[in-house]
């Protein structure tokens, strides 16, 4: 009994050790970055954090551990510790001298399509889209129908007939749902490490922030900048990219009023001319000859 006691003891003296070497490491490492970030393993399979490690060997650090321990250790750092409250459940701290918008562009390839599994909570909508199946007839046909899968057989193929939704969001996947989904090669979840929220030099940047589409948001950044000019040009107000427009609007304006007012110069002298003569043809061969 007494072995037993002391095996137990230090054990648990073994653990305590453990635990406070995370919390020092956590804190050294806080200390000498620009960037901390916090990745959110809730529901992540082994091998998407591992893949996550490898794409970021190299780059950054990324220390697993308790949420405890990585608050204690930010604290004792002082550093980025209003990242303490975007931790709501199983969290990895990365550490790492890159921009928080590139480590999150890094991160997101990573992500990959998951299948659905029963019980789960359906986040959006899930829709068997109609077309065509490679699924050849047979008892199939039974189960898409009985997952909601408005589904029928077309030369000698299960077809979908319409759009079907085998589960809404916010409702739990059933069983009948998931094997549907399997059975037809539908994947609707996407899997990969997230970050909840960024630390950079005193900012902190929210996981929605962090996560964008590049695409959209160069569009949109476009879309600003051309009405952003277009305000300028319309209001007369000079910038580097306006003035040019400016100058060139100032000229074709003035140019027009030149000739209205039938005032010559080496520029538009050839226009009035062209107008006068233009006016003559529509008066006729009789006001010529006068």
């Amino acid at each position: 009994m007494l072995m037993q006691e002391n095996i137990f003891g230090q054990r648990k003296l073994d653990t305590r050790s453990t635990k406070a070497k995370t919390v020092v490491e956590i804190a050294k490492l806080a200390k000498g970055v620009k960037t901390i970030a916090i990745a959110d393993l809730r529901n992540l399979p082994d091998r998407q954090l591992q893949s996550m490690r490898k794409r970021l060997r190299g780059k950054a650090t990324i220390v697993v551990a308790k949420n405890t321990l990585i608050e204690r250790g930010l604290k004792e750092a002082k550093v980025a510790t209003e990242l303490v409250p975007q931790m709501n459940g199983p969290a990895a701290v990365i550490f790492t001298d890159m921009d928080p918008f590139k480590l999150s562009k890094l991160i997101r390839q990573g992500r990959g399509k998951a299948a659905a599994k029963p019980g789960q909570i359906a986040p959006f909508d899930i829709i068997v889209p109609a077309g065509e199946t490679a699924l050849p007839p047979g008892p199939v046909l039974t189960e898409l129908k009985q997952a909601g899968v408005q589904a029928a057989i077309q030369g000698g193929k299960v077809v979908i007939s319409k759009d079907s939704t085998v589960a809404k969001a916010g409702e739990k996947i059933s069983l009948s749902a998931a094997k549907a989904l399997q059975k037809l090669g539908v994947e609707p979840f996407e899997v990969g490490v997230s970050l909840a929220a960024a630390w950079e030099k005193g900012t902190i940047y929210s996981g929605i922030v962090l996560d964008i589409d590049e695409k959209v948001f160069m569009g949109k950044l476009s879309l600003a900048t051309m009405s952003a000019l277009n305000l300028a040009v319309g209001a007369a107000y000079p910038t580097k990219m306006s003035i040019r427009l400016l100058i060139g609007k100032a000229v074709r304006e003035s140019k027009a009023v030149a000739v209205k007012a039938n005032i010559y110069d080496k520029d538009n002298i050839g226009t009035i001319l062209a107008k006068a003569q233009a006016q003559a043809d529509v008066l006729g061969p009789d006001v010529k000859a006068n």
